[in-house]
Formats: C-alpha cells, structure tokens, sequence
C-alpha cells in the first residue's frame, strides 16, 4: 500500500460521501421501535462495569460495546434516537476508513467510489441505525486493517545498512518520523484489533484475514530481499502476542458458553452461503426480487474485477489483504456451520469494506484521466445499476412495514392504552423482558413463562393455571417460541383453559389477547348443525353477561368430525349490530389456531374456545353473534345445515347487551 497526501479536489468529494452517509444513517433514526436485542443493549448499558461485564460473560457477545453505550447514555439519553446515535457515529467513520484505505491501495478514482458504496450501503446503512455491536466491530476492523498496513508499509520503506553513506540531517529527520509513526500504528494495531475481539466474538475472523496477509507480505519481502524482515517479524509477533494476552483470559472464561449455544440458522454448502453474502453485501436484507439479483451479480463482476493483479508488489499485497478480509469471514462462518449452522448476515458486516473497495475497483476499470466519467457506457451502467438498487432497499427500509423491525413501542402502547385492573402481560421469552420494560407504561401484572429451557411440560402448564387464576386478561407477547418453547406448552394451555380475542403480527413478534374466564359464562346449548360435509356444531356457550366496552366476550363451541376433514377449515366469529355490520370478529383456527382440522379424527369432539374484544367506544346495544367456517386456502364458506333445512354459510348463537 502507498500512501499519498489529500489534495483539495479529495477532501471535497470525501466530505460529500461524509454528509451523505450521515443524512441516510441520521434520517428517521428514531422512528422504528427498539427491537428486541436493542432493548438489550440498553437495559445492560444502564448496568454498572461489573454488572455489564457478569452479564456479557453470561451471554454471546463481549462487554466493550456496552461498556461505550454505558457511557453515552449517561450524556445523550435513552430515547431510541440517543442510543442508535452512537452507532451512527461509528458508521459514518467507516465511511472515512474506506476511503483512506482504498486511496492509499488504489488512488482517488476509486476512493471516492468506495467512499460513495459504502455511504449508500443499505446494509451499512441498517446496522448503523441499530443500537447494537455489529457497526462497531466493523470500524475496529478497519481501523486495524488500516494501521496494520501502516506499519508493515514503514517496515519496507528504506532502513541505512551497512556500505551506505552517512545520513543527511534531513533523512535522520524522517527516519526518526517514520520511527514514531510505526510505532503508533503498531499500538493503534493492537488497541483495534483487541477492542475489535472484545466488541464481538467473530472478530477472531478479521484476525485470521490479517495473518494471512502477513504471510503474504512476509513472502514478497523475502522474495525481494528486504532488509530487515526479522524486525517486522518480531513485531507481529509481539503483538499477536500481546493481543492473545488480553484477550484470552476473557475467552478462555467463556468458552464453554459459546461451545453450547446452539446453531442459529439452517444448514448451507458454500455456494449458497456465498451467495447469500453476496445478495446482503449488495442490497441488504430489505430488497427482493429479479432485480436485487441483478445488482448483487453486477456487485460480483466488480469485485472479481477488482482483483486484477498490477505490476507493483505493494499493490498486489494491498489487493491480497483486500481479498483475504473480504472472504476470511465467510470461509470462517462455513467451517463453524460444518458442525453447528451459524449464518447470519450481519456476523458479516465486518468484512464489507473490502468489499466495497474491491467492487470500486472494478467500477473504476473503464477511468481513465484522458476520459470523463460520464462518458464510459459500462461504468454509468453499473453505477445506475447500484444507484437504484440502494435506493429502492434504503425506501424498503425506511417506510415498508414489512421490514420494519419488531414493533414493540407499538404493542405497549396498545397494552396500555386501555389499561384496567385485572390485566396481564405475559412475556414467553426472557430475552424481551428487557424491551417490554423500556416501553411499559403501565401497572399490569408481569409473567415470564415458561421460566426454565427446555420448559418441563407439568410444571409450565401449572403456571399457566396458577396466572390464569390472578388475571381477568391477558395480553400475551410471543417472540421465538421455536426456542424457547418449541413444544407450545404455554399456547397450547392458553388456548385450552383461556378465549383468545386478538392474534396481530409486529413484525417476528406478536400479540395475542385473551378473556379469562374462571367460572362458565352462560350455559350450554344443542346446536347440532352441520357444517360442510365433515364437521358439525354439537353445542355452544355464550357469554350471557352485560358487558362494557373493553370487555372480553367468551364463547365456546364444541366441534364434532363427522369424518376425517380433507382440508384445513378457519373459524370465524362476528359480534354484528342492529344494521348487521361487523362491528367486532375473531378468526382463527380451532383450538387458538393450535389444532388445525386436518389434525383432527372422525368421531372426535373438540371444545373450542373463542373471545371477542369489544372495543373501547363501543356504542351501548344490542348484538348479535354469529359463527361459520371457510376454507384456509381459498376463503371459501361452508354452507350449513340444521334439521335438514340448509340455513345459510353463518349461524346466528344469541345476543349479547354491551352498556
């Protein structure tokens, strides 16, 4: 790597990438609720050192970013905006990383490219919206790349050996400088590259990259005949040493929490791992579709490009670096996925600004200082190609609920909106607590069920019995239950002994409502209908209460199969007014959407449970309340029978009087 001074026409198109990247990384920062790990990155930055440092030994991640959200948060705050800030910081300096990286390998054409990928990233972008390690570990990445190339590029610059003249004044001025400069990138090395292994564990990656790249250029210098090699290698060596030193009494205490942690993502070969990294690097994980294909293989074609190979030593050891810690990470994610599946796409953001450089590179090809940009086809081509794809992921990102992330300000809002005694709020997965308490504003009782992993069946569904019993409702915040409950003991209980009125989707998190009933409301009553030509409705029981806005309706309908179903059948509840408009409604599948009715055997009895929320400024009246069925797939009514007079696709149960 060759390293060159700033001229005035760089410093500009530097601070345009700087400005660009902050306005995309600043806009709408707080506008998304905090997520569930971004609830967890603040609950433990308000911890003190030694509590923050307990937990993370408990965890998956190291304590260095807490401990800097620890301290910002003590001057900025903890609204969303406030916390995510400081990852905006970080980065917007990876930004400048980038370009001082790729100008010293590659010169200022494709600097300034690269400065403009990363700015418009949308996976950059992404993760320096989000309260968590992962941009951070991403700028001690590069900052360790950085001074490594520092200081094995002053290693090679020229050294008096003996036969040569005196110095000059003037040389023994630079030597000394050059001195004091190695030495710096040789601490700032090893501080990065510690504070890189302390912010997250698949660091070690970049440091399996960054040997790699030693050995390289430990190959060039012996083959050139450099003086003093043995110099630079005792000090690599040193601080790899130093490096292990610190780091590994903290690795060494969690090592068998890190060996238990289970796998996190689906088993992947290689090409689709790589591809899938690619796709990411290229337009996120907010763009999908023929076109996001079409920007991540012109991404590929640039970056394979970028590799081209030039007559300079130097700058081949800079493209081998830029290679190396490129795919080092992914290399590292497939070996550990050989015994335990761990992809996860933003384990790899640290590898992206060599990406960036290598695909601005390829970019750059067609530059020439004899012919204006705008004038090389393929290079307008690409560059709109790029353009528009980062522009339609980053409009994805800011404003398609789809990709929004978890919507948990959303949820305690509508939990504490209508609060009233008897309320509950049950949270089946200890990681949320965290989030769930930033944004709880109110009284409710507080469930965490099931409390231990893997939950014992007897014991959970006790507790359900024993919470059912203090509540009068329940809002239920689901997240992960794969994990935390794979077999669905709390659900399946709920739905068993509660009457779910509400099943909403905020993103990977929901929201179920439930009435709890401890004693029968109303009494039982012979329906027996026909439902299709599989089912029937034997009996009934509805809610015979006067209720008041805000209540919970319960209703209970007991299913006979009159044969083994051939299809998966939805249930729908309506509550209608005198105009018999819907003025409230519960679908789902029977049993809380537990026992779809392709589970179900002829002759067998099912007792479904039902409730219907009465919204608040329900007008006082009269309702009526009506049942039916219709096909899961298609929507379809199934038409119903009763004394052998068909009556229709719905079945009128009673009345009900909210005051």
């Amino acid at each position: 790597m060759t390293y060159k001074a700033l001229n005035y026409k760089n410093h500009f198109w530097l601070l345009v990438a700087l400005a660009v990247a902050f306005a995309l990384r600043v806009y709408a920062l707080g506008a998304q609720s905090l997520w569930n790990d971004e609830g967890n990155s603040v609950a433990l930055a308000s911890l003190s050192l030694e509590a923050i440092a307990n937990s993370a030994a408990r965890d998956i991640h190291p304590p260095l970013y807490y401990f800097l959200l620890h301290f910002w948060v003590l001057l900025a705050g903890q609204t969303e905006f406030a916390v995510r800030f400081l990852s905006v910081i970080a980065g917007v300096l990876v930004v400048a990383l980038v370009f001082r990286i790729a100008y010293s390998v590659f010169g200022e054409e494709v600097a300034i490219i690269a400065a403009f990928l990363v700015a418009l990233s949308p996976f950059q972008v992404y993760y320096s919206q989000e309260a968590r390690m992962y941009i951070w570990v991403t700028l001690w990445s590069a900052v360790s790349v950085l001074a490594m190339a520092v200081m094995l590029k002053i290693s090679d610059e020229g050294r008096v050996t003996r036969g040569e003249k005196k110095e000059s004044s003037a040389s023994l001025v630079t030597r000394h400088s050059s001195r004091v400069t190695h030495s710096l990138a040789w601490l700032l090395y090893i501080a990065a590259t510690i504070a890189a292994l302390y912010t997250q564990y698949f660091a070690a990656s970049i440091v399996v990259a960054e040997n790699g790249a030693f050995l390289i250029w430990l190959y060039l210098a012996w083959r050139d005949k450099r003086a003093n090699i043995g110099h630079s290698v005792a000090f690599w060596v040193a601080a790899q040493a130093v490096v292990g030193l610190v780091v590994a009494p903290w690795y060494l205490s969690v090592r068998d929490q890190l060996a238990s942690w289970p796998a996190i993502s689906e088993s992947l070969d290689l090409p689709t791992l790589l591809w899938r990294g690619l796709n990411v690097f290229s337009v996120g994980t907010t763009l999908e579709g023929a076109f996001a294909v079409v920007v991540s293989v012109v991404f590929g074609v640039l970056f394979l490009i970028g590799w081209r190979l030039t007559h300079s030593a130097n700058a081949n050891w800079g493209i081998a670096t830029l290679v190396l810690w490129a795919l080092a990470p992914v290399g590292v994610m497939y070996v550990i996925s050989l015994s335990r599946p761990a992809y996860n796409p933003k384990l790899l953001l640290l590898a992206t600004p060599a990406f960036y450089i290598l695909a601005a590179r390829g970019l750059a090809q067609p530059v020439t200082r004899h012919l204006a940009l705008v004038t090389r086809p393929s290079f307008v081509i690409c560059s709109f190609v790029i353009l528009f794809g980062s522009v339609l992921s980053l409009n994805n990102y800011y404003f398609d609920l789809y990709y929004a992330r978890d919507d948990y300000r959303t949820i305690l809002e509508t939990v504490d909106t209508d609060e009233r005694a008897g309320d509950g709020i049950l949270v089946d997965d200890k990681g949320q607590i965290d989030v769930v308490r930033y944004y709880w504003r109110g009284s409710q009782q507080l469930f965490l069920l099931p409390r231990m992993r893997p939950p014992d069946p007897a014991a959970t569904r006790a507790d359900v019995d024993d919470m059912l019993v203090k509540v009068q409702r329940l809002f239920a915040i689901y997240y992960a239950t794969e994990q935390g409950d794979p077999q669905g003991i709390v659900e399946t209980r709920l739905a068993e002994k509660a009457f779910k009125a509400r099943d909403d989707w905020y993103g990977d998190v929901r929201l179920a409502v439930y009435g709890i009933a401890p004693a029968a409301r109303g009494a039982l009553s012979e329906v027996n209908a026909k439902v299709g030509d599989e089912l029937a409705l034997a009996d009934s029981r509805v809610d015979s209460r006067q209720v008041n806005a805000g209540d919970i309706l319960t209703l209970t309908l007991d299913w006979r199969a009159v044969s083994t179903p051939t299809a998966r059948y939805k249930v729908f509840v309506h509550l209608l007014d005198a105009n018999n408009q819907v003025i409230a409604q519960r679908d789902g599948e029977p049993i809380g959407d537990t026992r779809p009715t392709t589970t179900w055997r002829a002759g067998e009895s099912i007792a479904d449970n039902y409730g219907i929320l009465i919204e608040p400024g329900t007008p006082p009246g009269e309702y009526t309340i009506e049942v039916g069925m219709y096909r899961a797939d298609d929507g379809a009514r199934l038409p119903i029978s009763q004394g052998g007079q068909d009556i229709g696709d719905h079945l009128v149960l009673g009345a009900v009087v909210v005051k």
